[in-house]
């Protein structure tokens, strides 16, 4: 039975993350791509119009030099929206928050907005993985800055310009992948988390204020407000400041418990973007939906990130936790075990939404297998021996030697084979080439989605359109939507 046969899919949300390439830059290339989605039994896509390279997929009135090349002359959100409803397909503006490219416009016309670490410098100066990190991260705290003078203004204009279903937020939040105690020590960052805390007197900036001290417990005398500055705070550089805020006392010689507060403000922060951005968007347009794509764990990300999207609620309709395999430890059996208890989690958290949509990530479902046969590859190339190889490939998942035997033995045979290094080679590299074809990755996501859907979970969000449609999944994701 193929999917255009199915009448009443039990999912309500049936939906994908998709990129401008997906759609490509022509009315035809975006009627086929919405098709395509029909096909695939989807009713709802969240397209990419602003990247995290700073750039915006729609001819921008408002922000002419940040329209990428192609969308200066076709509107490509006008007619994906047009095609998308003409099929029953809502669609979602999906915005990149918080990241800029270290070139883009935005970060050369207001470098005061770029976040810095306690050095005083922005994230393009860091290292992730052995590689710059040419992203720019800009501060979400700072009032005139980043959120109220561009990001939220963005919004607006897209949703007064489209028939958009909802603005999507996607990198609310603060950069987790380098280190996560480390953004914002800007220069305003620096005084407002002191003046948000509250910890020292505005009209009597130099009083310490020392309470009596006359409670059992140096942290119960906390209510009396001391100053909880050092004396000369302000003769401290900007490093110094940095690591008090992270990792000083609210009471000398009490725990270290300072770092309290900057997570706390961090998490004021996204709270403060998700509700301006609401606020605003019912200001220009009456009704209009907000979705999120939040991290896994909302009290991690709250920790972490300033991402606690438990609090989302009365801004944020639609909650899509990534909750993506490359977010889970161990193999795929206990991924799936341990994805079926995050979403019991997740409806808790999420309870103050509308909705509750999970998101996985389809590409990432072969992670297993792309690691082990880069470890593998690493071992040939350095002459292991056929023993050493043949151990590490054997640690590949139980199931696959038991689904695809031929494909797991095709390596392992050209290793034991005395073929030497070229022909160990040659056969891992036709491993890959033929892993995607060989219905391990159908496999893989039909028993992903069955396990979500198992919970009761009224949506899932995959990314990304073109990952499923690159690997010939239009059907199997047609069909098990169509359920």
């Amino acid at each position: 039975m193929t999917s255009n046969s199915r009448t009443t899919p039990s999912l309500k949300g049936r939906a994908t993350w998709c990129g401008p390439g997906d759609a490509g830059t022509t009315r035809e290339s975006v009627a086929d791509f919405a098709e395509r989605m029909k096909r695939a039994n989807i009713n709802l896509i969240l397209m990419e119009v602003k990247g995290g390279h700073g750039m915006v997929r729609w001819p921008s009135k408002k922000f002419p030099n940040s329209v990428e090349e192609p969308y200066k002359k076709f509107d490509m959100p006008a007619v994906l929206i047009e095609e998308c409803h003409q099929r029953g397909i809502e669609v979602h503006a999906w915005f990149i928050n918080y990241m800029e490219g270290g070139n883009a416009y935005v970060t050369r016309q207001h470098p005061e907005w770029v976040a810095l670490n306690p050095q005083g410098e922005p994230t393009t100066s860091e290292m992730l993985r052995g590689h710059e990190y040419g992203a720019a991260w800009m501060c979400p705290a700072r009032r005139p800055g980043y959120t109220d003078q561009w990001l939220i203004p963005m919004m607006v204009e897209f949703a007064e310009m489209y028939d958009v279903d909802a603005i999507h937020h996607d990198y609310v939040r603060y950069p987790g992948d380098l280190a996560p105690d480390t953004y914002c020590f800007c220069d305003y960052c620096l005084e407002d988390i002191v003046r948000f805390a509250g910890l020292r007197s505005e009209k009597y900036p130099g009083e310490a204020f020392h309470p009596a001290m006359d409670r059992p417990h140096l942290e119960a005398n906390w209510e009396i407000s001391p100053r909880a500055l050092p004396g000369n705070w302000d003769a401290y550089s900007r490093e110094d400041k940095s690591r008090f805020l992270l990792t000083g006392s609210f009471f000398p010689g009490g725990h270290p418990d300072m770092g309290y507060f900057f997570h706390a403000y961090r998490v004021d922060a996204m709270l403060r973007c998700v509700r301006e951005t609401y606020e605003a968007l019912q200001r220009a347009k009456p009704g209009m939906k907000v979705s999120a794509a939040v991290f896994k764990n909302a009290v991690h990300s709250g920790r972490f990130l300033g991402q606690d999207w438990r609090l989302f609620g009365p801004w944020v309709q639609y909650a899509m936790p990534m909750d993506y395999r490359a977010h889970f430890p161990e193999g795929f059996d206990t991924h799936l075990d341990l994805l079926e208890e995050t979403i019991e989690q997740q409806k808790e958290w999420a309870k103050d939404h509308d909705h509750l949509w999970i998101g996985i990530s389809v590409h990432q479902l072969l992670d297993d297998e792309r690691l082990l046969a880069q470890r593998t590859r690493a071992l040939i190339e350095k002459g292991a021996s056929p023993e050493d190889i043949l151990s590490a490939w054997s640690e590949m998942d139980g199931s696959l030697k038991k689904a695809q035997p031929d494909l797991y033995e095709s390596v392992a045979k050209a290793v034991a084979g005395g073929g030497g290094k070229e022909e160990a080679l040659a056969a891992l590299d036709a491993f890959r080439e033929k892993l995607s074809g060989s219905g391990w990755l159908e496999s893989k996501l039909i028993r992903t989605m069955e396990r979500i859907k198992s919970t009761g979970a009224e949506g899932i969000v995959l990314f990304s359109a073109g990952a499923f449609a690159r690997n010939d999944l239009l059907d199997v994701v047609g069909d098990f939507f169509g359920r």
